[in-house]
């Protein structure tokens, strides 16, 4: 099921997350240096533990800052 995950919106995979019951943690990465991020956010990796889901989210879109 976590696999599934992968590469969808935030905002729907949210939704099944909580449906599930289990606790979760998650941590939207940022790029660095002159890349600034935007679009949606979306699931990038998912650890499943005993007792809790850690997700990592990012953003899909990425562009160089304008001065």
């Amino acid at each position: 099921m976590m696999d599934a995950w992968l590469g969808r919106d935030w905002n729907e995979v949210k939704i099944e997350v909580e449906r599930s019951g289990k606790p979760y943690a998650f941590q939207i990465t940022r790029p660095h240096g002159k890349m600034e991020a935007w679009g949606s956010i979306r699931v990038v990796r998912v650890r499943e533990f005993d007792d809790r889901l850690d997700i990592v989210l990012a953003h899909e879109k990425f562009s160089l800052r304008q001065p």
